[in-house]
């Protein structure tokens, strides 16, 4: 595999675990901090276009026949 796919499928899944365990865990978390919190969502929707950004990186990739 080219280092820059093993790249973006790494940085891929790295984002779609932290946009999960901000989900899942630290928004509900930091409803005690109203600051805390709307850091939080801002960081999941910056990290949401991150996936966004990758996925469309990958869909090129495999569409031009470099992914390998």
């Amino acid at each position: 595999m080219k280092n820059y796919n093993y790249d973006i499928i790494k940085m891929l899944f790295a984002s779609l675990d932290d946009s999960w365990r901000i989900e899942k865990y630290y928004l509900e978390d930091s409803k005690a901090c109203p600051k805390c919190h709307e850091t939080f969502q801002k960081m999941k929707q910056d990290i949401d276009g991150h996936i966004e950004m990758l996925k469309g990186e990958l869909v090129r990739h495999a569409k031009e026949g470099n992914f390998e």
